[in-house]
C-alpha cells in the first residue's frame, strides 16, 4: 500500500503494524486511533516525520506513559526540511527502535550518515540552513579567490550537462509538435556485472509481467550515436530502471543518463525512476544520483529469498 483514507472504526485498537509497503508520509488515518500506543512503520519509503504525527504521538505518549514507534529501513533525509524531526529524536520519551539512530541521507554533503549523530552535531551539518550572510561572503571569496579553480571544477563536475544542453537545443525543433508515445515501458541502465541480472529482470518484466523493456545489448541499432540511442530510448519509456553496482563508477554513460532522466522528469514525460542497488554500500553511490534523489524510488536488491519475492512485488507495484 502506498496511500490509506480509512481502516473503519477501531476504538480499542492499540498496535497497528503498516511496515513492508510504500508510504512516503505517516498516514493521517492514524491519529483517528486513541487507543494506539504501538505504531509499525518499518521498510516503507518515508523521509522523515511531519510535525503534526510528531504532536500527536507526543500526546499518545503523555496520556499512556509509552509509546513504541518503529521506522527501520526507511530512506530518511537529514536536511534543513527535516530538523524538526531530528531534534525530536533527540528529546522524545518515546521508544524507538535501534535507539532512534536510523541511516539517513545528508543532503548538505550528500551522503549517508546516522540521525543520531546528525542532530548532535547540527552547527556541522546545518551551517547553511540560514545562510544568506553566508552565501554572500562565499561568493565574494570564491570570485575574489578561487575563480579560475571554480571554472575548472565547474566544466568537469557539469561536463555531462554542458554536452546534453547541445544535444536537447540540437533536437527540440525535431521533437516539438510531436504526441508523446512511448515504445517501451522501462530502460534500464546499467554496468557489465549486471548482465545476469538484467536477463533476470528481463524474464520477469516482459514474460512474467507483461512490459516491454529496453536495454543496450539488445535494442540499441548498431552504428547510430550512442548519446542518441541513449537519449532517444529514455524519451521513449515511461520509466527508467538505473541498476547500481560496484563497476558504475567506471561507466561513464551512467552520468549521461542520469541528466537525460532528470530532463524527461522535468518534462512530465518520465513517470518514475527507480534504483536497484545490488552489493554495493549506499555511502559508494555515485555523488550524481544526489541531483535527482528526491524523485527516486530506491530497492537495495536483498540476499535472502523471501526479500527478494518482496522486491520484486514492490517493483511490479512501482509499474503500475
Amino acid at each position: 500500500m502506498w496511500k490509506i483514507n480509512s481502516l473503519g472504526q477501531l476504538p480499542h485498537l492499540t498496535q497497528l503494524n503498516l511496515s513492508h509497503n510504500l508510504f512516503d508520509a505517516v498516514p493521517d488515518v492514524v491519529t483517528q486511533f486513541d487507543s494506539l500506543y504501538e505504531l509499525d512503520l518499518s521498510y516503507n519509503q518515508l523521509t522523515t516525520i511531519l510535525k503534526n504525527i510528531i504532536n500527536w504521538i507526543d500526546t499518545q505518549q503523555t496520556k499512556y506513559g509509552t509509546f513504541k514507534l518503529y521506522l527501520s529501513n526507511n530512506p530518511l533525509i537529514c536536511s534543513c526540511g527535516t530538523t524538526t524531526f531530528l531534534r525530536w529524536i533527540l528529546t522524545t520519551k518515546v521508544q524507538l527502535d535501534k535507539n532512534g539512530n536510523y541511516s539517513c541521507w545528508v543532503s548538505s554533503l550528500k551522503k549517508i550518515n546516522y540521525t543520531r549523530t546528525v542532530a548532535e552535531d547540527f552547527h556541522h551539518y546545518f551551517i547553511d540552513c540560514d545562510s544568506t550572510i553566508w552565501i554572500k561572503l562565499g561568493i565574494s571569496l570564491l570570485v575574489s579567490v578561487l575563480s579560475t579553480l571554480i571554472c575548472i571544477i565547474l566544466l568537469y563536475n557539469f561536463r555531462w550537462r554542458i554536452i546534453f544542453f547541445f544535444f536537447r537545443n540540437i533536437r527540440k525543433f525535431a521533437e516539438k509538435g510531436l504526441e508523446l508515445n512511448f515504445d517501451y515501458d522501462v530502460y534500464v541502465s546499467y554496468s557489465d556485472d549486471c548482465i545476469y541480472f538484467v536477463k533476470e529482470l528481463q524474464k520477469k518484466v516482459e514474460d512474467e509481467w507483461g512490459f516491454k523493456i529496453c536495454f543496450e545489448d539488445r535494442d540499441f541499432v548498431v552504428g547510430e550515436s550512442i548519446a542518441t540511442e541513449r537519449a532517444t530510448a529514455i524519451h521513449r519509456c515511461r520509466h527508467v530502471i538505473f541498476l547500481v553496482s560496484p563497476s558504475i563508477v567506471e561507466n561513464e554513460w551512467t552520468r549521461f543518463e542520469i541528466e537525460r532522466a532528470k530532463y524527461e522528469k522535468f518534462s512530465k514525460n518520465l513517470q518514475k525512476i527507480v534504483v536497484i542497488t545490488r552489493d554495493i554500500a549506499l555511502d559508494n553511490i555515485p555523488l550524481e544520483f544526489s541531483s535527482i534523489w528526491k524523485d527516486v524510488l530506491l530497492i537495495q536488491w536483498p540476499v535472502e529469498n523471501e526479500e527478494v519475492k518482496m522486491a520484486w512485488q514492490k517493483l511490479r507495484l512501482w509499474f503500475f
